[in-house]
């Protein structure tokens, strides 16, 4: 998937993801509030803590969100029903990262020492006992997002982030499965300009 600022308005990102089952989608997001996108910060959180059900775990296994849109490739005959029904299937671990990856977002600022006291009462507020994350990981994913908020600053015009999604997945249950899976690699790496 790329990461790329939305030029057509001021602030805002797109995102380009070429899902396992070879559609291909376009997100765009609206968010200003942060020196970073959120739906980036979605991605780091949720790939530091393997979040395989996530907002990105979600999206690889065929959920399709309002700000989302088809541009390549051809969804499953029952592409709609599938989306709703791993949506339903997800919704306590879409909550969870959507709480883990804004103590992430709002850490990208702050000093590490915060992020792990701030991920334990993040998890208080959705759940009880030992959280299903390590909160010790918390410096880690704020610091890998300011390792991309600094190369997102740097893009030049046309440029972006590309970035791949390397959790396995794990089916929702009840979800009748897709047959493609994908082995990725994450590089990180950041492309624009016609420069490499």
């Amino acid at each position: 998937m790329t990461f790329s600022p939305d030029e057509t308005r001021s602030g805002g990102s797109v995102a380009s993801i070429i899902r396992p089952d070879g559609v291909v989608l376009r997100l765009t997001s609206y968010d200003r509030k942060y020196s970073v996108p959120h739906d980036l910060a979605h991605f780091v959180a949720e790939r530091e803590f393997r979040m395989a059900r996530g907002f990105w775990g979600s999206v690889a296994s065929g959920v399709m969100f309002a700000s989302m849109r088809v541009v390549a490739g051809r969804p499953r005959h029952d592409a709609e029903r599938r989306s709703r029904a791993i949506l339903a299937a997800n919704q306590r671990h879409l909550m969870l990262a959507e709480v883990v990856a804004g103590v992430v977002h709002r850490a990208v600022d702050e000093v590490d020492q915060g992020v792990e006291a701030a991920l334990t009462a993040a998890w208080g507020s959705v759940g009880t006992g030992a959280p299903p994350f390590d909160p010790a990981g918390g410096p880690a994913a704020a610091r890998r997002l300011r390792e991309l908020r600094d190369q997102w600053r740097e893009l030049p015009p046309g440029g972006e982030l590309a970035l791949t999604w390397d959790v396995p997945a794990q089916a929702a249950p009840g979800v009748p499965q897709s047959r493609h899976r994908a082995a990725v690699r994450a590089d990180g790496g950041r492309r624009g300009g016609g420069h490499r």
